[in-house]
């Protein structure tokens, strides 16, 4: 009901008594008529509504701050909404997209079948063969080196870098006919529905469950030079990066990989037997 629908009735309420006699609570009678007791009854009336409005003014005050409370609060909610549906999203394409494992195929420029994609092919790199302080693992260098703003200071303290050679012993190369001293190419590669890949060493074959991208022989350093050096699986048909071969200029060098009985169990390793390889994609 209006506020103001309800000052008329106490009005009407209050003009209804005039004809009316009650008791005080001191036993006396009293006509309705007195306007002394008329204007003290409107008076009280009035100062009841006054605070009934006062409340009402309190309360829509209230509310309407709660109001810009709950449409702030709306607001946040539809925002997060918003970033929550941008996450699925995100995540059902991260879900969907398989690959992203890499692997690097040494002695080749390209990348294996179709399954693969090419990230780039470059040169392999490491240390010196014979540096006691040489890093031990191999690098595969893309042909277009970009370049640090550095002071270059001439000293001898630094670590050293050089490009890869195919090696033999007695003549005999693991690495394709007349590859002694050929430098050795590389490609960077990418499987384009597999998301890991592993080196297998002593195997042509992948096991159950795994494609295979590439196979060869194992590499390393000679053991009889300084220098620690890692394995790498060689391609099988590996090739000799264009232009070199011209000079024996070591660097990192690459041999096959023979086993040795004794800690290595034999059977089912043989004595003297140059190791395979193959890499594999899942």
């Amino acid at each position: 009901m209006a506020f103001d629908d309800r000052k008329a009735n106490l009005v009407l309420f209050v003009l209804s008594l005039v004809s009316v006699r009650c008791e005080n609570t001191h036993g006396k009678r009293i006509l309705l008529s007195d306007p002394a007791y008329v204007q003290q009854q409107m008076t009280h009336l009035q100062s009841e509504l006054q605070t009934l409005q006062a409340t009402v003014l309190s309360q829509t005050g209230k509310i309407s701050s709660l109001e810009q409370q709950l449409s702030h609060f709306q607001n946040e909610t539809q925002s997060q909404n918003r970033e929550i549906a941008s996450l699925k999203q995100k995540l059902s394409e991260a879900t969907n997209e398989k690959g992203g494992a890499t692997f690097v195929r040494w002695g080749r420029k390209d990348c294996p079948t179709s399954l693969t994609e090419l990230v780039y092919s470059g040169y392999a790199a490491g240390s010196w063969y014979n540096d006691k302080g040489a890093a031990a693992n191999h690098l595969c260098l893309p042909p277009d080196p970009e370049w640090l703003n550095t002071t270059v200071v001439p000293d001898d303290v630094t670590g050293r870098l050089y490009g890869a050679e195919y090696e033999s012993t007695n003549g005999y190369t693991m690495f394709g006919s007349n590859s002694r001293n050929e430098e050795v190419p590389c490609a960077v590669c990418r499987p384009k529905s597999f998301v890991s890949s592993v080196m297998i060493p002593a195997r042509t074959t992948c096991y159950s469950g795994w494609t295979k991208a590439y196979g060869g022989s194992l590499a390393s350093g000679n053991h009889v030079y300084e220098a620690a050096t890692e394995y790498v699986c060689v391609d099988e048909h590996a090739q000799p990066l264009a232009g070199g071969g011209n000079s024996n200029d070591d660097g990192l060098l690459f041999y096959g990989v023979k086993a040795f009985c004794g800690s290595l169990r034999c059977p089912p390793y043989k004595q003297e037997t140059y190791i395979s390889c193959v890499v594999c994609m899942k």
